[in-house]
This record gives C-alpha cells, sequence and structure tokens, in this order.
C-alpha cells in the first residue's frame, strides 16, 4: 500500500486552508471538487451550459466573500447544506433576473417550484452531492493502493462478491481480502469526511 506523505491528516484541511485567501492552492483544490458538483446540479435544473458555468462562477464568488469570516454552527446544518443553500439561492437569482431565459422555457410552473425547494432539504441536491463526494472520493484513494488491494475491495464492497470467492479470484487468503477491504474502507470514510466537512465548527 502506497500513501502520500502530504495526504491531510484530517478532515478540516482544506476548508480551514481556503477561508485564507492567500491559498491559492487550497482554493484551486476546493473548486476543483465542488465545481462540477455545482455545474451538474444546475444542469439538473434545465439551466444551460453557459448559464450553468455563470452561476457556478457567482456561487464560488460568493463563497470566497463569506469564508474568511465565515462561522459554522452544528445546529444549524452541515457544509452541504450551506453549501446547497448558496447554490440554491444564486439559481433563483438567475431565474428571477433572466426574463429572456423564463420565456424560452416553455414550461409553465418550473420556476416557481425551484423558488418552492428550501435549499437544505433540497432531495435532488442531496442526492447530487452524496453521489459526487462518494465518486471522488473513490477517484482519490484509489492511487493510493496497490492493484490487488483496490481489486479486493471491489469485488468484495463494490461488486458484493463474497470474501471466499474474492480470495479465489485473487489467489489470497481470505484474512488478507478482509484486511484489504477494511483498509480501503477506513481510508475511504476518511477521504469522504475530509471532502464533505460534515461536523466541522469554525471560530473566527
Amino acid at each position: 500500500m502506497k500513501y502520500s506523505p502530504d495526504w491531510p491528516s484530517t478532515h478540516v484541511t482544506l476548508l480551514n486552508r481556503v477561508r485564507f485567501q492567500t491559498d491559492s492552492e487550497a482554493w484551486r483544490e476546493f473548486v476543483r471538487i465542488y465545481g462540477p458538483l455545482i455545474y451538474n446540479y444546475c444542469r439538473k435544473l434545465h439551466l444551460k451550459d453557459c448559464d450553468a458555468e455563470d452561476v457556478c462562477q457567482e456561487v464560488f464568488r460568493q463563497i470566497s466573500t463569506s469564508l474568511p469570516s465565515f462561522e459554522y454552527n452544528r445546529k444549524l446544518g452541515r457544509f452541504r447544506s450551506w453549501l446547497g443553500t448558496v447554490t440554491y439561492h444564486e439559481i433563483c437569482r438567475f431565474f428571477k433576473k433572466n426574463k429572456k431565459f423564463q420565456n424560452q422555457m416553455g414550461t409553465p410552473g418550473i420556476q416557481d417550484e425551484i423558488y418552492e425547494q428550501a435549499g437544505e432539504s433540497d432531495a435532488v441536491w442531496s442526492d447530487e452531492f452524496c453521489s459526487h463526494i462518494f465518486t471522488t472520493a473513490l477517484n482519490n484513494i484509489q492511487p493510493l493502493f496497490d492493484d490487488q488491494t483496490w481489486k479486493a475491495f471491489e469485488l468484495t464492497w463494490i461488486d458484493d462478491v463474497g470474501a471466499q470467492l474474492a480470495a479465489e479470484k485473487l489467489k489470497r487468503e481470505i484474512s488478507w481480502v478482509y484486511k484489504a477491504k477494511f483498509v480501503v474502507q477506513k481510508k475511504l470514510k476518511e477521504e469522504i469526511q475530509r471532502l464533505s466537512f460534515d461536523s466541522i465548527i469554525f471560530q473566527k
């Protein structure tokens, strides 16, 4: 198993770094992680490609302005909800100010439906966020493991193949398969926490 020496020790690292506007590397990573999520959510709410990109830019502008003095209150929700609310509000603003887009839609009631969605409880956003974070986490951690360890994880956890059959396929002891599955699951959980920032408390 290969682990990068600069692998973040805690999921707090990136978001804390992003709060300092001088850390351009952290900001680029933040945009790389969450840009596709925000864009795909916009597209699912019927925004065209260029409009979705414009909303993404505005969301990140709002975030860059808010984060340096942002204080996270666990009672008010998680990072997922906060990001969803910011994105949702920007989409609503887009619909309200873009009358031409509304006229071209030709779908009565769709703007009203979007306005009525609660940013924190929107099922579309929640599903999109969870799916995106899971896929991103898998892609991020895969290079940290050798091929056989990753294959053991894929077979037993993703493909739901029994440990005994996986051991036979990989020509390994079943105990090794269980251990391989465990270490990848552990790293996957850590990466999901790092990307989702849940349970973080900010202090000014």
